[in-house]
């Protein structure tokens, strides 16, 4: 089972995408179970990150919108960002 931690703008990106969109709560509550249960499950679409995000990752909840993260050891990673693809890449 991976350890899941979250820095404070992960937090507020997630609140604020709540508010907009209060259907994605369910969704995202389920992709962070799986994730956490399996990193690797193809659903995911997790993927590494390239160039100045190149230590980070990423997951998708719905089409799109991502999860970016990093591992802070082989069992713990930390979520940095939630929400569409343009602001959280734009971010990083």
């Amino acid at each position: 089972m991976i350890r899941i931690r979250s820095c404070g703008d992960f937090d507020k990106d997630y609140r604020e995408l709540i508010k907009e969109n209060p259907e994605v709560k369910v969704e995202a509550a389920r992709r962070i179970i799986l994730f956490s249960q399996n990193p690797l499950d193809t659903r995911l679409k997790n993927h590494r990150l390239t160039k100045r995000l190149r230590s980070k990752w990423a997951f998708s909840i719905a089409d799109d919108i991502r999860i970016i993260y990093e591992w802070k050891g082989k069992t713990t990673v930390r979520f940095l960002a939630i929400g569409r693809h343009d602001k959280v890449y734009k971010k990083g």
